[in-house]
């Protein structure tokens, strides 16, 4: 039988991840400009962020952080359900 994991625990481990990879995204776009742009571009093969490129605004920054912190913690709990619910 395969071990359980703790849709809690889980969900706080993906929150965790998922807030420190926003915030030092938001610390790069803040403090790096278009510097950080170019590294970004990386990411989207293909697809010019510069099109797309707004003024970094902190509190736009720090909201978006809240909201993909609680999807984390959201995708981390439904991860741990289905993992439990079909390891069997």
């Amino acid at each position: 039988m395969a071990q359980k994991i703790s849709p809690k625990g889980t969900g706080i481990a993906l929150a965790s991840i998922t807030f420190i990879l926003s915030i030092l995204c938001l610390l790069a776009v803040l403090f790096l400009g278009d510097s950080s742009t170019k590294f970004f571009n990386l990411f989207f093969h293909g697809i010019d962020l510069n099109a797309i490129k707004t003024t970094p605004n902190i509190m736009q920054g720090l909201i978006g952080t809240v909201v993909i912190t609680v999807i984390g913690f959201v995708a981390g709990w439904v991860f741990a359900i289905i993992y439990n619910k079909y390891s069997k």
